[in-house]
């Protein structure tokens, strides 16, 4: 745990470095070479759905899927989302850009999000036991 917590603070001096020259900066939650011998970037959730209305599914702040696809949209990397449902344990995941041409909603409140419906998602079936 110590060297992950130094590891951490070392990303902070970072971090504020960065903001303080005014160099946009993001964290990437995984880089991946997938099947298909090409770099994707994933941002995973490990969060509980968002139940109806209007859908059930699940999301992630707005700025966060349009800070991976402007990622996207400047190096062809493509984005893709991956949820770990906390209740169910299904893992749902899906293009960032297919998410955000498809049918969503906007939540309100301090932390809104936006959130797509379970049926835009793809499964991976057997990953948690």
């Amino acid at each position: 745990m110590d060297k992950i917590k130094t590891g951490w603070e070392g990303e902070g001096i970072i971090r504020r470095y960065l903001e303080k020259k005014h160099i946009h900066y993001m964290q990437a939650d995984i880089l991946a070479k997938a099947y298909n011998n090409q770099w994707h970037i994933l941002e995973i959730k490990h969060q509980e759905m968002f139940e109806r209305p209007p859908f059930d599914g699940h999301g992630l702040p707005r700025w966060q899927i349009e800070a991976r696809l402007k990622f996207q949209q400047d190096t062809g990397i493509k984005a893709i989302l991956i949820i770990v449902d906390k209740i169910t344990k299904v893992v749902y995941w899906q293009y960032m850009d297919n998410l955000i041409n498809g049918e969503q909603f906007q939540t309100k409140g301090s932390s809104p999000r936006l959130i797509f419906p379970l049926e835009s998602f793809k499964v991976i079936r057997d990953i948690i036991p």
